[in-house]
């Protein structure tokens, strides 16, 4: 599970969310809460000013680390933090990439895009950063009104890195319930009875028995560490199934941060990103290789 949790902040109600999240789902966790300045903005500018707009700048930074100290305090958690200067995603990488073994980041910040888009900087968090990374693209209030961290749902496509994501999610949130999922990717949107004696009986025959080895492969994860796993299947591609089966029920997702058609280690899988980019609910893509291995 996560030892070092690295939760960039920059003020806004999404960046806090973030935090919340770790306070409630990965309490056992060291936090570090890390803001950075950006010498190309100056959010607090003001007529008559005597201070620099770095200065303005590192101040502001300091009030919102503040602020999480605050929160974390009222929780009853040591918060670590941290100030640095540059380029925000910039420096968030490059602070992932040292003593740090996973990133929880708002869905986006003081930019005014909204869902189902990512911001720019955790944008580019989720496509490069070295470890595990988790998408909180709730509010604070939307995190208060449910019980985390809950149900989660791991999507399972009999990769390598999809066994590493049920076997984080089982370790990283041992108070959870868990469903394991696997979207059928059916070529029609019919009911079984309507396509029984065609061609098409035949496929998704075939695409049954398949999730049904993939759930073996991942009960088998499960009963190793005692835990109960339910299992679904959606007709649908993969991103629009993960997300409409999370949709309706779950408070979570976990899954490999690429499955079984992109083998790089730094470079999110086309799959995970639409599920990041789409979901109303926290994602988490999990990076690197199962125990087993």
């Amino acid at each position: 599970m996560p030892g070092h949790v690295l939760v960039p902040i920059d003020g806004s109600d999404h960046a806090f969310a973030g935090l919340e999240y770790c306070f409630r789902s990965l309490p056992d966790a060291t936090i570090t809460a890390l803001y950075v300045v950006d010498p190309t903005r100056d959010d607090e500018a003001t007529a008559g000013s005597t201070d620099t707009s770095l200065e303005r700048t590192e101040a502001h930074g300091e009030r919102v680390l503040d602020r999480a100290t605050d929160r974390a305090t009222d929780r009853d958690v040591d918060l670590r933090t941290s100030l640095r200067t540059g380029t925000p995603h910039t420096e968030i990488l490059e602070v992932a990439a040292t003593d740090v073994d996973h990133v929880v980041v708002g869905s986006h910040g003081q930019s005014p895009i909204t869902r189902p888009f990512l911001g720019r900087v955790s944008e580019a968090v989720v496509r490069r950063s070295p470890v595990s990374t988790t998408i909180v693209p709730e509010t604070t209030t939307e995190l208060d009104e449910r019980e985390l961290p809950g149900e989660i749902l791991v999507a399972l496509d009999g990769s390598e890195q999809a066994t590493a994501a049920l076997e984080f999610a089982i370790e990283a949130y041992p108070t959870a319930s868990f469903t394991a999922f696997h979207a059928l990717s059916l070529p029609f949107d019919r009911p079984r009875e309507d396509v029984e004696g065609t061609y098409l009986e035949a496929l998704l025959d075939d695409r049954e028995r398949r999730a049904e080895r993939i759930f073996e492969s991942a009960r088998a994860v499960a009963d190793d560490r005692g835990v109960t796993l339910e299992t679904a299947t959606g007709n649908d591609s993969p991103a629009r199934a993960i997300v409409d089966r999370a949709s309706n029920g779950s408070d979570q997702i976990v899954m490999g941060s690429h499955g079984r058609s992109l083998p790089a280690r730094l470079i999110t899988g086309s799959v995970a990103e639409r599920v990041a980019r789409r979901s109303p609910r926290t994602v988490t893509l999990v990076r690197g290789a199962p125990a087993s291995d």
